[in-house]
C-alpha cells in the first residue's frame, strides 16, 4: 500500500511522471489546462471517479447519482470527474467540496468548470478545473456512473490509481505499480538533492548528470 503521507511529504507531480516516462508510461499527465484553483493547492489521494454528460431536460434530477457519488467519497480519496470537458456549467463548488472535505476526500480533478472559488480557497480544498463559471450545473449536466473507468484530461484513470497534483500539473499512477513508483520516484529525489548540492558547488551539468543520471 502506497504511504500517500510520504507521497506528501517528498514527491510531486513533475518527479512521478519523469519515473512514470522511464517505465514506459508516457501519457499520464493530464492537459496543461487542467489547473489549481490557486497557486498552493496541491493534492494526493487514490482516484475515485465520477463521469457525467450534458443533459438538456431542465425538469430531470440531474443530482441524484451526483451526489450517491460524493456521499461514497473515502478518507483520501480524490474525485476525479470526466465531462468530457464540457463547459455549459460548473460541475464543481464550495458545497460539494464542504461535503467532500466531512468524508476525508483529498481534491477534486475535473476536466469541466468550477464556482464558488472564494468559498473553496477560503476553506483550502484542492480543487482542479478546466475554468469557472457561475452557471449551475442543475438541468445541464448529469452523472451517469461513478466507480468507473473514465478518460480525464488525456489520461484513463481507474478508480483506485494515484493521484499527484500541484502547480505543475495533475499525474496518475496505475494502481498495481502505484507503490513502485513511488519507491523509483523517492530514489529519483534523493539524487536529486546530490545532483542540486553539486551543482551549488560549481560543478558542471554534464558531469554531475553522468553521475546521477537526474536533471
Amino acid at each position: 500500500m502506497v504511504d500517500l503521507d510520504l507521497v506528501r511529504e517528498k514527491l510531486g507531480s513533475s518527479v512521478i511522471s519523469d519515473v512514470l516516462d522511464g517505465m514506459g508510461l508516457r501519457s499520464q499527465a493530464m492537459d496543461l489546462d487542467i489547473r489549481p484553483l490557486s497557486e498552493d493547492m496541491s493534492t494526493v489521494g487514490t482516484a475515485f471517479t465520477m463521469l457525467m454528460a450534458d443533459q438538456y431536460d431542465e425538469g430531470k434530477d440531474t443530482f441524484k447519482l451526483q451526489f450517491k457519488a460524493i456521499d461514497s467519497l473515502g478518507r483520501d480519496d480524490v474525485m476525479v470527474v470526466c465531462s468530457n470537458g464540457s463547459n455549459r456549467a460548473a460541475l464543481w463548488g464550495e458545497l460539494l467540496s464542504t461535503a467532500a472535505t466531512y468524508r476525508g476526500a483529498s481534491g477534486a480533478v475535473i476536466d469541466g468548470l468550477s464556482r464558488d472559488v472564494k468559498l473553496i480557497k477560503n476553506m483550502r480544498f484542492p480543487v482542479f478545473c478546466r475554468g469557472v463559471r457561475p452557471i449551475s450545473s442543475k438541468g445541464r449536466l448529469v452523472a451517469v456512473d461513478y466507480n468507473c473507468p473514465v478518460e480525464v484530461g488525456g489520461v484513463t484513470v481507474h478508480p483506485g490509481d494515484l493521484v499527484v497534483a500541484d502547480l505543475d500539473g495533475v499525474v496518475v499512477a496505475p494502481k498495481d505499480i502505484a507503490e513502485e513508483v513511488v519507491r523509483k520516484a523517492l530514489d529519483v529525489v534523493n539524487r536529486e538533492t546530490m545532483t542540486r548540492d553539486e551543482l551549488g558547488r560549481g560543478t558542471g551539468l554534464s558531469q554531475v548528470y553522468r553521475k546521477y543520471g537526474t536533471v
